[in-house]
């Protein structure tokens, strides 16, 4: 089920600050010999360092590793304590479409869960971390009922804190009309929930380049780009990917957040190029889940 951690309140307001990057998309360990330095990683980390901007929150996006195994989500959390212990500050993590649910279940978690949801107190703030990992679907998102539930209680229990949302998948909106395959498909319900309450932002990653907009007219709404890639989609069916690394810096102040983007290398090599077919949302709902999936998360 969800977590809920309290950090320390404090009577004056200060400046929060949140290092937010996701599709990390590391490799599978080697069988034999030490794991390889997770280089976009660890250049994010240190550009973090090296520039001191002390984060209080570490968060990651999604897309750990492209089908993992258990051993190598066993492996990440302890390089992750190890990074948050250098940082001085907790690291969050939430699932992508790529990676694999049992295997971080096994490895990261040493638990099953159906899902994983978690919320932190800071201050005043909420910091809510959405898993919308489809079971499904490869790369679509959506947000199961009972972790929407979970949400809804969790707004009302506190309607005056100001919340932070992080997911995987971002939200449908005009510009990304042609990416609608791959969004949150679920978007309504969500909304629906958030409607009426003291929403600071939404974050999400998932689409590998930066994007800015609002939903529902009031709701703010910050993709990140990728940890490892940028993929350009200008062409709707034709999607180029660049090896790229860049990682977004959020600034909270008095409830308000300002994101600053850190790009840090960029390959104009084309590296791949993404066929698409349908371009938009998946015409099917996720089965409801039987209490016998929820045991096998």
């Amino acid at each position: 089920m969800p977590t809920i951690d309290r950090w320390g309140d404090q009577s004056v307001m200060n400046k929060f600050t949140v290092i937010h990057l996701s599709d990390v998309q590391l490799p599978s360990l080697p069988k034999t010999g030490e794991p390889p330095t997770p280089r976009p990683l660890q250049t994010i980390f240190d550009d973090v360092l090296a520039h001191h901007l002390a984060p209080d929150l570490v968060v990651i996006g999604g897309d750990l590793f492209k089908n993992g195994q258990a051993a190598d989500y066993r492996w990440l959390r302890g390089y992750l304590d190890q990074q948050s212990q250098r940082l001085g500050a907790p690291i969050r993590v939430i699932l992508g479409d790529q990676d694999n649910r049992e295997a971080f279940n096994a490895g990261y978690l040493e638990q099953k869960r159906p899902y994983y949801a978690a919320k932190q107190v800071y201050q005043n703030m909420d910091f809510y971390f959405l898993d919308s990992k489809w079971r499904t679907r490869r790369t679509a998102g959506w947000l199961a009922r009972e972790q929407l539930d979970w949400l809804n209680k969790n707004l009302h229990l506190a309607p005056r804190r100001r919340a932070f949302i992080f997911l995987h998948h971002p939200l449908d909106a005009p510009a990304l009309r042609s990416l609608r395959y791959t969004l949150l498909q679920n978007n309504h319900e969500l909304l629906a929930i958030l409607h009426g309450h003291n929403i600071g932002g939404i974050y999400a990653g998932h689409l590998n380049f930066a994007a800015n907009y609002l939903v529902d007219n009031t709701l703010p709404v910050t993709v990140v780009g990728g940890a490892t890639a940028y993929v350009d989609c200008q062409d709707p069916h034709h999607h180029q990917v660049h090896a790229a690394v860049s990682y977004n810096v959020i600034t909270i102040q008095r409830g308000v957040a300002s994101v600053t983007t850190r790009p840090l290398a960029f390959d104009p090599q084309v590296a791949r190029t993404i066929e698409v077919a349908n371009t938009g949302f998946a015409k099917h709902r996720p089965r409801l889940m039987r209490p016998v999936d929820w045991e096998r998360g």
